[in-house]
């Protein structure tokens, strides 16, 4: 996870972790690096930072107000469309960390030593 903690520190100073359940260790990472963070979930609990409720496959558009990427670190790969359609419709860059094993059809990038799938801002 360290590369994808460094690779967003570097390239974004606002972003929105999606889904991001009870495993706040990026979102902190980023938070602790100076970066503005918000977390959202569909079943939100404070896990060291707030977490808003949101259902990304009917997303609150003002959740992400102001976010220049989104991230999602393990999503259901059925949930990824909604992903792609969010970050779209904000003509923001979404990034995802799946699981090991699952293949995901983005630009695979691979930043010290963590690989991740970016879709960049389609505008």
């Amino acid at each position: 996870m360290e590369g994808l903690i460094e690779y967003l520190s570097c390239n974004y100073k606002q972003v929105v972790e999606v889904g991001i359940g009870l495993y706040p260790k990026v979102a902190l990472a980023l938070q602790a690096r100076g970066l503005r963070v918000g977390a959202t979930d569909i079943q939100p609990e404070f896990v060291g930072l707030p977490v808003e409720f949101d259902d990304i496959r009917s997303p609150r558009l003002d959740l992400y107000e102001g976010a220049q990427a989104i991230y999602a670190v393990r999503p259901p790969l059925e949930l990824l469309p909604s992903l792609k359609g969010l970050a779209n419709k904000l003509a923001i860059d979404l990034i995802v960390k799946p699981l090991a094993d699952e293949p995901v059809d983005g630009l695979l990038i691979n930043y010290g030593g963590s690989y991740f799938y970016l879709f960049p801002t389609q505008i």
